[in-house]
């Protein structure tokens, strides 16, 4: 999250006639994230995050907002989206595509490694969200998939090294002949990093930041988990959280045939997959008032432990 458009006392009391919120009491940045405008708001009603979409286009927000509202309602803890008085989800602000969720309680446990209680409870709780979403009616392909890694690595060809670009060249060329196909899938969260799971009273109190979500295998999701909260500073994994990671999802969701075989190769394409986007983000800026670029050197590091694994 970050803040990339500025919103006036006029332009924010105006947007909130169309809710039954109350009146603006407090409207704060969010520095963390890359995509869009964050902040948190204080209402007389409640306390809530007031988001702007400065890059999804508006016809696919829904599914964002329409997935964490499902997810809601079948026991994950997720933001549920705050509706209009007309009934909408999504509405318009600053010329954006804009929306109002719920602000969860608890934080984050970001800056330090999980304990093997917090790692476990993580696992179960990503299992229960890809069986809760099995049903989910609408599809949305993975929007950072295989396509995605190729575009933005196209790009960035002028702006990194050689050996860099060798690399992602070399990675892009194995994932593809990866076949995924056949592993059971649906909906995934893509970006379920430390900063985006809060906990409260030693329990998982919230899940946020679902604007990479979308449908893949789900084993990729916990590949993604694995990287982002069992990687040591070399990026090597550490074995203890990363089989407490594993043990809680599979007693949740037990594994399908073929699944298995494909851990280590889903764990290179996740590593890839944020080595790219931060790389995206360093080398294409966006202007903003509070803004956020993450390291890609540590996905980078992490991507080269992992084609060791395999």
């Amino acid at each position: 999250m970050s803040v990339y458009t500025s919103v006036s006392d006029l332009e924010l009391a105006q947007f909130l006639r169309d809710y039954d919120l109350g009146g603006a009491l407090a409207l704060t940045g969010i520095s963390a994230g890359v995509e869009n405008s964050n902040y948190f708001l204080d209402t007389e009603k409640g306390h809530f995050v007031l988001t702007l979409f400065e890059r999804l286009p508006r016809s696919k927000i829904p599914y964002f907002l329409d997935l964490t509202e499902w997810l809601s309602l079948h026991g994950i803890p997720c933001p549920r989206p705050m509706h209009t008085l007309a009934g909408n989800s999504l509405s318009t602000l600053c010329g954006k595509p804009a929306a109002i969720v719920q602000r969860l309680r608890g934080t984050s446990i970001e800056g330090r490694a999980p304990s093997i209680a917090e790692i476990s409870a993580l696992g179960t709780l990503l299992a229960r969200m890809h069986l809760a979403g099995e049903d989910f009616p609408e599809r949305h392909p993975n929007p950072a998939g295989f396509s995605w890694w190729q575009e933005t690595a196209r790009h960035l060809v002028p702006h990194l090294s050689r050996e860099d670009n060798a690399l992602i060249a070399e990675e892009l060329a194995y994932q593809g002949t990866r076949d995924r196909t056949a592993l059971p899938g649906g909906v995934v969260h893509a970006d379920l990093f430390p900063d985006n799971v809060l906990f409260e009273n030693g329990r998982i109190s919230g899940t946020i930041d679902f604007y990479y979500a979308g449908d893949d295998v789900w084993l990729y999701d916990l590949a993604v988990v694995a990287n982002s909260w069992c990687s040591e500073t070399d990026g090597h994994l550490t074995p203890v959280l990363v089989r407490a990671l594993w043990d809680a999802y599979v007693a949740t969701r037990p594994l399908q045939a073929g699944e298995e075989v494909l851990w280590f190769p889903l764990l290179r394409a996740a590593a890839l997959r944020f080595w790219l986007l931060r790389l995206d983000a360093i080398h294409f800026r966006r202007p903003g008032t509070i803004t956020q670029c993450k390291d890609p050197e540590e996905y980078r590091q992490i991507l080269l432990q992992r084609r060791q694994m395999v």
